[in-house]
């Protein structure tokens, strides 16, 4: 008979514990192997894991830069991180940037007036105004009703040399004056002037207009920069040819001024700021139709902008005209008090509001 080991043979114990010792250490190498080697996470710790699962430092990479070698120090479990949101790109943040620019500019107040001083040389010695005052007193009212109106810019017309005088004597640098003596001698006839703490001069230049009979005359335009909002606008004044006695009719060189005169609206438009445009037209309805006819302007005193012609009910030939975006009120023609002393025509004045512009308006 052969002879079979109970279940308490000592041999066959110490085997089956030799073997189990073995198993279990095979699947704990397999373990530790697969802890090494799991993907996105070589050569960390199971422990390491855990403390770095919630947040990990990023490392900047830079050009030949040495990574760090041994193990990480111990990191302490941290709150993840805001995610931030994409920013705009550049375009996006010039045009909020503008825009906020746009949102916290003030409107544009001011108040602009038009005035014929009546020239000098009708008053003086054989002139055709006898009986009038001297031209530097007939001056120095007209700076009182300039003050008194609250005007800060204003079109000057027949404002001849010795007036400019008077004028800058009386206003003692709190106004300026363009183009005054400055170049052309027969340009300062219609200067634009403009109170100092209320304006800034950027740019003045003259474009020729036909006068009587078609002697092209330089008259001006230029750019102020409102110190308050910072907005630019262009203020142009002129003075169109009367038909008289003495210098014919001269209809045909006032379609051919007020022509040119629209024309350089047009250009300053382009610029991409509003357009005033002040002056002794010698005209009423038709120079009315002319210039508000686009809708690009309007007059100050109200009437149609654009289609079908409505002037105004009260007319004079000096006008107020001023770029659609800008609101007129206060409008005012008067011929009361010192006016009708210093000179034949109406003082015009009227207020002027300018709401904030779109970044096309900006400074160039």
């Amino acid at each position: 008979m052969s002879k079979h080991a109970g279940p308490h043979d000592p041999d066959e114990r110490n085997g089956a514990a030799v073997a189990t010792i073995a198993v279990v250490g095979l699947l704990g190498l397999v373990v530790s192997v697969l802890a090494i080697f799991r993907p996105g996470d070589a050569g960390t710790t199971g422990a390491t894991d855990v403390a770095l699962a919630t947040q990990r430092p990023s490392i900047t990479r830079t050009t030949g830069s040495v990574e760090p070698t041994g193990a990480p120090e111990q990191q302490a479990v941290l709150p993840a991180p805001t995610i931030r949101p994409q920013q705009v790109g550049k375009v996006g943040r010039e045009l909020r940037r503008k825009t906020q620019l746009v949102a916290r500019q003030a409107p544009t107040t001011f108040r602009v007036s038009t005035f014929n001083v009546l020239g000098a040389s009708h008053t003086n010695a054989g002139g055709n105004k006898r009986g009038w005052a001297s031209a530097g007193t007939r001056m120095g009212w007209a700076v009182s009703v300039l003050r008194s109106s609250g005007a800060d810019v204003v079109g000057l017309q027949e404002f001849e040399e010795s007036q400019f005088r008077t004028f800058t004597n009386l206003t003692a640098g709190s106004w300026g004056v363009y183009p005054g003596t400055s170049g052309d001698p027969r340009a300062v006839r219609n200067s634009i002037a403009w109170r100092t703490d209320t304006w800034e001069l950027v740019a003045g230049a003259t474009t020729p207009i036909p006068y009587f009979r078609g002697q092209k005359i330089p008259m001006p335009y230029v750019r102020l920069r409102n110190i308050a909002s910072g907005q630019d606008v262009y203020f142009i004044n002129v003075h169109n040819p009367a038909t008289t006695g003495r210098w014919g009719n001269n209809e045909r060189w006032r379609d051919a001024a007020i022509a040119l005169e629209i024309g350089l609206i047009n250009q300053l438009h382009t610029a991409g700021f509003p357009v005033v445009l002040t002056g002794d037209f010698n005209e009423r309805d038709e120079v009315f139709c002319k210039v508000t006819g686009s809708g690009a302007m309007r007059a100050a005193n109200g009437g149609s902008a654009g289609g079908s012609c409505v002037p105004p009910p009260d007319m004079n030939v000096d006008w107020i005209f001023g770029s659609s975006v800008i609101e007129f009120s206060n409008f005012l023609a008067t011929k009361g008090g010192l006016v009708q002393r210093a000179t034949d025509h109406p003082f015009v004045v009227a207020d002027a509001l300018i709401p904030p512009l779109a970044p096309v308006l900006a400074r160039r």
